[in-house]
């Protein structure tokens, strides 16, 4: 898989993850991360929807109920044109200046797009500042546990693998809430078609035994707007006023 460099990163181009999720193997993988996606977001009728990476094998779903949705697809990935026989909904450009108003999109999916951008303290700014209050991010991360992250035979070796506690950190870091995780590919990252025969039971038993050991993690957070409580300045005078001419209120107990 050639890949393209990132700053001190590489990270796979568009060429290559388009010729890898055409193959019997992406198309698997895609079908189990994507049945956890469908797990924590089940439809998103209503809402725009913004994908960051590359998360069109992802969005299917969402354009079929008629949900206003749209990609961004980074410059230095490149681009593809995405539904096929459809309108275009992927553009190019960069996650840290998205072409949104402040306040104006419902949900964003990242896939391909976390463990590989540049800055990611400007893309988690700009992703609070065009969320609507009560907006939801999914991020798709390959998980610093799992084998994934170790096999450049997929996408998602490519790139900073993330611990559970890590993403939960990041994101309350840009004042996002943590709401939900998951995880997805339990199987390890071999082409094996016998082993994947048996991965949807394996799929199955990893989520129950081992919920977070999986190849990539599912970590949704949401953009909440909490109410001031500082005391306004002109209750704080007169609350000082009210102390000094009454001294009793000013006595500890």
């Amino acid at each position: 898989m050639s890949i393209v460099h990132l700053g001190n990163m590489f990270a796979p181009d568009i060429v290559n993850l388009r010729q890898f999720y055409a193959t019997a193997f992406g198309q698997d993988i895609c079908r189990f991360i994507g049945t956890a996606i469908h797990a924590l977001w089940p439809g998103a009728k209503g809402d725009v929807v913004l994908g960051i990476g590359y998360c069109t094998p992802y969005l299917e779903h969402y354009v079929a109920e008629a949900a206003p949705v749209c990609v961004c697809m980074p410059a230095e990935q490149g681009a593809a044109y995405w539904p096929m026989q459809k309108d275009n909904l992927v553009f190019l450009g960069h996650e840290s200046e998205l072409p949104f108003r402040e306040n104006s999109i419902n949900r964003i999916l990242l896939v391909h797009s976390f463990e590989n951008v540049e800055q990611l303290s400007w893309m988690m700014e700009e992703m609070w500042r065009v969320l609507t209050p009560g907006g939801r991010v999914l991020a798709v991360v390959p998980n610093r546990a799992g084998f994934w992250c170790r096999s450049s035979r997929t996408p998602f070796g490519y790139g900073r693998p993330f611990s559970l506690a890590q993403l939960k950190d990041v994101m309350s870091n840009h004042q996002f809430t943590h709401t939900n995780s998951s995880s997805a590919l339990f199987m390890p990252p071999v082409r094996i078609r016998f082993l994947w025969r048996v991965a949807q039971r394996l799929e199955r038993i990893g989520r129950m035994i081992c919920p977070f050991i999986g190849g990539v993690l599912l970590v949704e957070a949401e953009k909440q707007i909490y109410a001031s409580i500082k005391q306004p300045a002109v209750a704080r005078a007169g609350y000082a006023t009210a102390v000094r001419s009454n001294p009793v209120m000013g006595m500890e107990s």
